[in-house]
Parts: C-alpha cells; structure tokens; sequence
C-alpha cells in the first residue's frame, strides 16, 4: 500500500525569509522542466541573487539532485518511487492537470486496442509509467515500449510537453491522437500530477525555505501571465494565444485534497504493474 500522504498548508513568505535565502551562504541551485509549462512557476527566479536555475529535460532532473548539481527540482513525480536518494518533496506548485493536458499524448495510426509497439518520447519517466498503466487497464492491452528514434515510419508514438505543437502532427497523418491526462481523468476520475519539487531529504530546509519563494513567485507570475507568456511562447514554438490558453485551461499548479488521491492513486498503480516498489515519505510543509 501507498502510504497515506497528508496535504501541508502553504505558508506565507515573511521578508526575512527572502533576505536569508539571498545571502552568500545560501544560494539556490533549481532544476526546472525546458516547457513552457514550467514558465509561470520560475519566471523571474533567475533575477533573484545567489539563485541559479537550471533547465532540463524532466527525466534528467532528478540525476541533478542526485548527482548534487542542484538543491531542489521539479522531477517526474514517478521518482518519488524510483529516486536512488531518499527523497523529500512539497505538495504546493506542481505541474498537473484535471483532464486534457495537450502537451502528453499519444499518436497512432490506428485504433489503439490494435496497436503492438509504441516508440515513447523518454523525456519524462512519469509520461512513460503512465502509458503503461492506461495500456493495461484502460485498453486492456499489452504494448511494446520503446525508445522514440528520429524515423517517422512508426504505428504509434507518444511525445510530451513542447515538441507537441508541430504542425506536422496533423490528423491526417496521425488519424487517432490521445491525450493521456484526459484518459486518465476519464478512467479514474481524479487529477493527474505529472511532476512535483523534490529534493535530498538531507537537504529538506533549503528545500522548504526555497518552496516558499517558488510558491510566491507562482503567485506573482499568475498576475502577469501575459507577460510571462510574451517572454517564452514564440521561442518555444506557441503562439502567444495558444500558450495562454493552454497555461490558464490546462496545466494545473494547484495541490489539494484532489490531487493527492490522484498522486497515489497512480503511484499505487505503479506498484500493480511493476513499475517501482517503494515507501513515500509525506510531503514537507512550507
């Protein structure tokens, strides 16, 4: 069984926490998801002094902190079952969804239930645990994984976050497209939480010390989305309509009662199907 996770209340950040956080001895190193996604939790993090944020694929974050390159990173929320560390990790600002999430999707030439082999897009290890879990259970079928090549002459494929928006992912030559968060919602009914702010329980109050300016930066950039959208859309190819709709009707950056029974329900999940086998701490406190 998963252990039973309790949701903390968010606390406020007092001045002098920021002034503690901003001196010498203390600076921040944040591993962050490359997609857009991640834009309104650490827009302007990098103007702080003595913070340093460092930008990755979500599958290479938690070996950041593993490899202590960094304090705290937004790492698949899978690795909290897989990480070689023990980890410690807050329940505020995640990157989830309640339904469609449009940037994790699965693309086929055909019905799925007739699909044999799927070529994954590795960047995030929670995307892949997730397919496996929808395979068995929502399609009721068993489905090769491997890696995405470069080659396009493929039945199926599944990409995530930015590399969705490609023009050439049309229907007519990809007939059945799946979003995996809407599968999800509609085979469970709860929110799907894709990736969480984790640390080195060793390191759990430069963790929590850091969450809580995350937590206020997330709600600084909420008030100037349009701004936040402005700086990252074109570079990483949205239009600026696209993007906000997709950040203000899709992603989710909330963590509630909801939320954690969607978390453990997929990490319950992970256990059924062989995915990882592990105790979870409860999430830290801000």
């Amino acid at each position: 069984m998963v252990a039973t996770l309790k949701v903390m209340t968010t606390l406020e950040v007092q001045p002098k926490t920021m002034a503690r956080l901003e001196t010498p001895d203390s600076s921040v190193r944040v591993g962050v998801v490359s997609f857009l996604n991640a834009r309104p939790l650490v827009a302007g993090l990098e103007q702080l002094r003595n913070w340093v944020i460092h930008p990755a694929p979500p599958s290479q974050l938690i070996d950041l902190v593993a490899n202590d390159e960094v304090d705290l990173a937004l790492c698949s929320s899978v690795d909290l079952l897989t990480a070689p560390f023990e980890p410690a990790w807050l329940a505020s600002t995640p990157l989830g969804c309640c339904g469609a999430t449009q940037t994790v999707r699965l693309f086929t030439r055909g019905p799925v239930e007739n699909v044999s082999r799927i070529h994954c897009d590795t960047d995030s290890h929670t995307s892949v645990a997730l397919l496996r879990i929808l395979l068995a259970e929502y399609w009721g079928i068993s489905a090769e994984l491997v890696p995405l090549g470069d080659g396009n002459d493929v039945e199926a494929k599944m990409l995530i976050g930015d590399k969705v928006v490609d023009g050439a992912l049309t229907r007519d030559a990809w007939p059945v497209q799946v979003d995996l968060g809407e599968a999800w919602f509609d085979h469970v009914g709860l929110p799907f939480v894709f990736a969480v702010w984790m640390g080195k329980a060793s390191n759990s109050r430069r963790i929590q010390r850091a969450g809580r300016v995350i937590d206020r930066q997330f709600r600084l950039n909420r008030t100037r989305i349009g701004h936040v959208v402005s700086q990252a859309a074109t570079d990483l190819g949205w239009s600026e309509a696209a993007a906000t709709k997709y950040l203000g009707s899709h992603i989710r950056y909330t963590f509630g009662d909801r939320e954690m029974d969607g978390l453990q329900a997929f990490l319950a999940r992970c256990r059924t199907h062989a995915v990882a086998d592990r105790d979870v701490p409860a999430p830290m406190a801000l």
